[in-house]
């Protein structure tokens, strides 16, 4: 009751140390009701205290990713703000546990990143869903560019789109762990019409 947000995007324990959980704000799913959040926060003490690290202007976290080995590297799928266009979109990733910030992938000022996946058996290869996420006020957000799926394998350096370009909102990744080359995608399409490119998506 005592912070600027009551709203919780998603949360990331990190798997060397469960003493560290970070914690992304903001509804990430696209409601006329959702509530924006102020970036991240970290606790270091299993939760009895948190620290807020950064991102205030991102409106929404949608996913968040804690290198399985590294603690203090971070990667944050930020979604943006839910009517407005803005820049702090995208996917950021820290180094130092939250004290600086870095921009790794960005599209335009209306595409938010919706979901971010790391590959189990290569903490360098990142799947990145982004989403053209505006909604106007007299209607849901539309299909338009930027509805895109990104792969990199050099934990962020570079990023090359993979096809899927005619879906509409990639909105949830996931890995096989034992064949870590098998991706889904769900995606959910053109909400106000007849739209063949929708459901889940395979790729090997």
């Amino acid at each position: 009751d005592k912070e600027a947000t009551l709203s919780i995007g998603n949360i990331a324990l990190a798997p060397s140390d469960n003493n560290i959980l970070y914690v992304g704000t903001g509804e990430a799913n696209i409601f006329r009701a959702s509530l924006p959040g102020v970036g991240m926060y970290k606790t270091t003490d299993g939760g009895k205290s948190f620290k807020h690290i950064g991102l205030e202007n991102t409106g929404t976290i949608a996913r968040v990713v804690v290198h399985p080995a590294n603690a203090n590297t971070v990667y944050v799928a930020a979604s943006g703000n839910e009517w407005t266009y803005n820049k702090d979109r995208g996917v950021y990733m820290t180094r130092d546990g939250g004290k600086t910030w870095k921009q790794i992938l960005y599209v335009d000022e209306k595409s938010g990143c919706i979901d971010l996946v790391m590959d189990p058996s290569d903490p360098n290869i990142l799947y990145a869903s982004m989403w053209n996420r505006i909604r106007k006020r007299w209607s849901d957000p539309m299909p338009e560019e930027g509805d895109h799926l990104y792969k990199t394998i050099d934990g962020g350096k570079s990023w090359k789109k993979m096809g899927l370009d005619k879906t509409i909102c990639i909105h949830r990744l996931v890995i096989d762990p034992a064949t870590p080359n098998t991706v889904y995608a769900a995606a959910i399409g053109n909400p106000y019409g007849i739209h063949p490119e929708r459901g889940v998506f395979k790729t090997t």
